[in-house]
């Protein structure tokens, strides 16, 4: 039984409702308040007042003979029922729109929508130029939105638009390979290793620069690298923060090994070198990732395709 009809078959076992009255704007009543499980802000993305959102949770509560959503202190929670219900409230919503969007041709130069990209602020800070200039020619009224996506998965699309670029792709969504992270390594100019031979055994007796985005290790994909060679290194400093692990390496005789992403573009005058790490570390494969509900939309189809061009200008490699 699909999830359009799991809903009807529940609302009539239910409550034994007039199905002839529970048109779409109940379903969208429903999804909107148990997706928030807030009424204000329901009422938000419904467009009414908080009123009128209220007396549509009565009448909601009415039809399931559910409380649907519970207060709890100053909160609302959602009943069992409630959390059952999403799914398939928010099945009917999206089918709702793909009934609507079939009928009208999705045309950049005219389109005034919003697209939502979710990256990290590093990915974001490589790809936002190029994306933002064929934006700007191409779809000339449309607005971006760059939302940050952290390494705990926050900001995930779940059932909201958007397109999530990173390493792993949350559980649900649909992916496709973007680019491959090959990584390089950063020293300050004048660095001792610069001189002479970049080895292995240099490199592992060198101190070193961690960046621990989730900041709950101290051990990385260079260790294990090392460790294969029968090595290790010393890390001196561990950070969350990119930018940080630039800035100690420009500074001290440090060394950081970091995606080559984050280097791509620099300014000629930046106070660091980059140099191919003299070990073997396996890419980085990242991804663009998407809600199945919005497979098939022309508009996010046509996005993917201009953040692949994007990715392409910025001369990095793209995934297989």
């Amino acid at each position: 039984m699909g999830p359009v009809h799991q809903l009807i078959y529940r609302s009539v076992t239910l409550h034994i409702m007039n199905l002839s009255g529970f048109d779409l704007n109940h379903i969208r009543a429903l999804h909107h308040l148990l997706e928030e499980a807030h009424v204000a802000r329901a009422a938000r993305r419904l467009a009414i007042t908080p009123a009128a959102a209220s007396n549509a949770l009565h009448r909601l509560r009415r039809d399931f003979d559910d409380p649907l959503l519970i207060r709890t202190g100053r909160t609302l929670v959602r009943s069992a029922l409630a959390e059952q219900l999403r799914g398939p409230a928010a099945e009917v919503m999206a089918a709702a729109e793909r009934l609507v969007s079939a009928a009208v041709v999705f045309d950049p130069a005219t389109d005034d929508g919003l697209f939502v990209l979710l990256a990290t602020d590093r990915v974001a800070d490589v790809l936002a130029p190029p994306l933002d200039r064929a934006l700007a020619a191409r779809a000339p009224r449309a607005t971006l939105y760059f939302k940050a996506f952290g390494p705990s998965g926050a900001g995930s699309p779940g059932h909201d638009r958007g397109l999530l670029v990173g390493p792993g792709v949350p559980p649900g969504l649909n992916a496709e390979p973007l680019f491959d992270e090959t990584y390089v390594s950063v020293l300050r100019p004048g660095h001792p290793l610069l001189e002479g031979e970049f080895t292995i055994e240099r490199f592992a007796a060198a101190e070193h620069v961690l960046i621990a985005p989730r900041g709950d290790n101290i051990r990385g994909a260079v260790d294990d690298a090392l460790e294969a060679q029968g090595l290790s290194r010393r890390v001196s400093r561990v950070v969350t923060s990119f930018g940080l692990a630039l800035a100690l390496a420009a500074d001290s005789d440090r060394i950081v090994t970091l995606p080559s992403s984050f280097v791509v573009g620099r300014h000629p005058t930046a106070p660091y070198v980059v140099r191919a790490p003299p070990l073997k570390l396996a890419p980085l494969r990242m991804q663009v990732a998407w809600h199945p509900r919005q497979e098939g939309d022309p508009r996010y189809t046509w996005f993917r395709a201009l953040l692949h061009e994007a990715v392409r200008e910025c001369g990095l490699r793209g995934g297989e």
